[in-house]
């Protein structure tokens, strides 16, 4: 058991590991109403694909892994803008995650091959394989960010360079302190809510992403990407909290201890609360924070 596994241990926190990304991202629905969410109702002016392509810096020959990636969201406008010369490997620990990469991936113009695997061992690719290397937002489920940064460090080329992308831990505050209120208010049991988390798990954040990157990479560059995510419709939002983030690991933990009811009343409470702060105001937003981090060997 790795000191992160133990510590959750110790504080009774639910177990958001391997396991549970398999099952979360068994399927498109929380990903996709996640990444639709962002699209639409940004209020940043510069897309995140935007600014991650840019601090990726491509000139499109470059040999390329997507450690994460997913449905292949990000990946499909990246290998879009690679050319002759240039390939690309995506890795992902969930089998249902690269069937749909596979498939949304659809411009491709150099070789694009799929590997099942985990971040913590790239054993199979070999030293200095990737000019380019990026991990976005895996690290929110990673237990040893050391472990999986000297693997980036290894594949890496002498002359590459890899970003990896993650939020601060306490982004989307808004959306986290209504849930959290009206949680309490219901009458959810304390210790169960005291296991869920309160922002972005991992123990690698925002927050302290540049001390441990710098144990590893000789140069880490940081590129903020702020924005806010604006509702005028309480449906709007409760499809982002209720599809995209599943209540916040409510309905993933709730077992025998939480009835259909008390979360029943607990999207009944959150809802009615938006609602009635865009009666109020106009709009519903939550504020978001990340950053992309430049890593040089």
């Amino acid at each position: 058991m790795t000191q992160s596994s133990t510590d959750a241990a110790q504080l009774g926190q639910f177990s958001f590991g391997a396991d549970y990304i398999r099952e979360h991202f068994g399927n498109n629905v929380a990903l996709a109403t996640q990444q639709m969410t962002h699209s639409v109702f940004r209020q940043n002016s510069e897309a995140h694909i935007d600014h991650l392509l840019r601090c990726l810096a491509l000139n499109g020959d470059e040999s390329l892994l997507d450690l994460g990636c997913g449905n292949g969201f990000i990946l499909r406008d990246v290998v879009s803008r690679l050319r002759y010369g240039g390939y690309a490997v995506a890795v992902d620990v969930s089998p249902a995650m690269l069937e749909l990469a596979k498939r949304n991936v659809n411009v491709a113009w150099v070789p694009l091959t799929f590997h099942e695997g985990r971040a913590e061992d790239l054993s199979v690719f070999e030293e200095g394989k990737f000019r380019r290397v990026m991990a976005n937002y895996i690290f929110h489920y990673i237990e040893d960010p050391d472990l999986v940064l000297g693997e980036v460090a290894r594949v890496l080329h002498p002359e590459g360079h890899a970003i990896v992308t993650i939020e601060t831990r306490h982004s989307m505050p808004e959306m986290y302190n209504l849930h959290f209120e009206m949680m309490e208010r219901i009458g959810f049991p304390s210790d169960f809510i005291e296991r869920l988390p309160r922002g972005r798990r991992g123990v690698m954040v925002l927050d302290n992403a540049k001390e441990i990157l710098s144990r590893t990479f000789a140069s880490v560059e940081e590129k903020p990407y702020v924005d806010a995510l604006r509702f005028d419709k309480a449906e709007q939002f409760m499809n982002f909290y209720g599809n995209g983030h599943r209540l916040l690991g409510v309905k993933a933990h709730a077992g025998d201890t939480i009835s259909q009811t008390m979360i029943d009343d607990l999207y009944t409470a959150v809802e009615e609360a938006v609602a009635k702060q865009i009666s109020n105001v106009g709009y519903f937003e939550i504020s978001k924070q990340a950053s992309v981090f430049v890593c040089r060997k």
